[in-house]
């Protein structure tokens, strides 16, 4: 279990770390964006505006890349949960099986003692019966 926990961290940090990545490439693009149009605005170069668009193209496949590696990681975590709980289940299973083991156990010592108490007594009982019969006699 313990090991399934540290997969599912570490799951769980890869996917933080690749949605801040792609908030950051969003943001850069973003801010691109408006650069190009504001610069469209001001100036006409196309060479540079060629090259802030190839730039703008360049983001997007990287924040796509970064998409498809979302959805990987999305499932590989999703996954881990299911194994995770699948485990506590098996786990808590274990548990309940100790619980009535220790429980029946406990029950059949009390039974071995309960009749060895009544063998006991039945014992003593027979002794005085017989000690008894000596003395009238």
């Amino acid at each position: 279990m313990d090991k399934l926990l540290i997969e599912l961290a570490r799951a769980q940090q890869a996917l933080t770390s690749t949605e801040a990545e792609m908030a950051q490439v969003l943001h850069m693009h973003d801010q691109q964006a408006e650069e190009t149009s504001r610069s469209l605005l001001l100036r006409v170069d196309p060479g540079a505006h060629r090259h802030a668009l190839s730039y703008l193209a360049s983001l997007r496949g990287q924040w796509k890349q970064l998409g498809l590696r979302r959805q990987t990681q999305l499932a590989a975590r999703d996954r881990l949960r299911r194994e995770c709980a699948a485990q506590q289940l098996r786990l808590d299973g274990l548990a309940q099986h100790r619980v009535d083991a220790l429980t029946e156990y406990a029950d059949e010592v009390r039974q071995r003692n309960s009749v060895e108490q009544d063998r006991d007594w039945l014992a003593r009982l027979a002794l005085a019966r017989g000690s008894a019969l000596e003395i009238m006699r």
